[in-house]
């Protein structure tokens, strides 16, 4: 018999590529809030995950043997702005759906980021205390902390930026910009003061997969491409994979959401990376680096459109 698998948030960037990652091997039950969401053999249902009882007369409902939290708000200038949004839907939210599991004896899974550090110029083990500058990254960095002295059967996944395209189509994200922007010849201003891993969404979903299968259960690990690249050098190394013209991309310096202008001044460029020696000695999956990540995106979608 199938494992069910309750994904909260499947309109979300996460949630819907990990639809396509997991529905052939598990029962997927998924939640939205105001996009319902069609897929074919995936049971889809709305959900306000700031409704504690709701989340868990539902979770009591479909009694799912993994919950996954796929919810959240990811943009770093969006909670800048909005920052009890992102501490109800990174934080509250968060803790709804992990107290249900636990309720109901489901693993929990839940996504951060390497964006709950402050940027100095090291690679980052698990073990490090996070020091967030941002909303974005304190609201996480509770949130770990939460799971972590709470939750009796967790997964903690602390990712580096991952790309992809969103499923079903929705509004458009970085990177499809970027794609768009290069594919209809138009010059692109990208920023290239911010480091990170960069790791496709296809490896997030394998790597998900294995956590599920191997039972893999109280860990915080990091998962990033080996490399560690500004978006400018992301961008160069996808113009070459997909042969698009690298002159169209140019070099900005934005300001990072969280500094004030003396830390801004200070930091001219801000390092996320990840160390994942952890996982892969865990699950003995190789991580790609950068390259590698893109060439199997370009496989993919070559395999998508025959």
């Amino acid at each position: 018999m199938k494992k069910t698998v309750m994904i909260f948030g499947i309109s979300s960037f996460i949630g819907s590529n990990l639809i396509e990652s997991l529905k052939d091997e598990f029962r997927i039950i998924g939640t939205y809030y105001k996009t319902p969401v069609t897929i074919p053999g995936v049971t889809s249902l709305p959900c306000d995950v700031l409704r504690k009882e709701y989340v868990s007369s539902l979770v009591a409902l479909f009694r799912p043997n993994v919950i996954i939290y796929a919810v959240g708000l990811h943009s770093l200038s969006t909670s800048e702005r909005y920052p009890k949004l992102c501490e109800a839907l990174n934080t509250t939210g968060a803790v709804n759906c992990a107290t249900a599991s636990d309720r109901f004896s489901s693993k929990f899974i839940f996504f951060s980021s390497g964006f709950i550090f402050s940027g100095e110029n090291q690679e980052i083990r698990e073990s490090e205390t996070p020091f967030p500058n941002t909303t974005y990254g304190k609201t996480l960095s509770s949130t770990e902390f939460y799971i972590q002295r709470s939750c009796l059967n967790y997964a903690i996944l602390r990712c580096s930026t991952i790309y992809g395209r969103a499923y079903p189509r929705g509004s458009v994200n970085w990177f499809e910009k970027l794609q768009l922007s290069l594919m209809n010849g138009e010059p692109t201003l990208i920023d290239d003061n911010v480091y990170t891993g960069f790791l496709d969404s296809q490896t997030l979903g394998n790597a998900v997969k294995m956590i599920i299968r191997e039972n893999i259960s109280n860990r915080l690990l990091n998962l990033s491409s080996k490399d560690h690249l500004t978006r400018f050098q992301f961008a160069k190394i996808y113009a070459r994979v997909f042969k698009k013209d690298v002159s169209l991309l140019q070099p900005t310096m934005g300001k990072f959401p969280g500094l004030n202008e003396e830390d801004q001044e200070e930091k001219k460029e801000l390092f996320f990376k990840l160390d994942c020696t952890s996982f892969e000695e865990l699950t003995g999956i190789e991580l790609p680096n950068v390259e590698q990540s893109l060439h199997l995106t370009l496989r993919d979608w070559k395999q998508l459109t025959r």
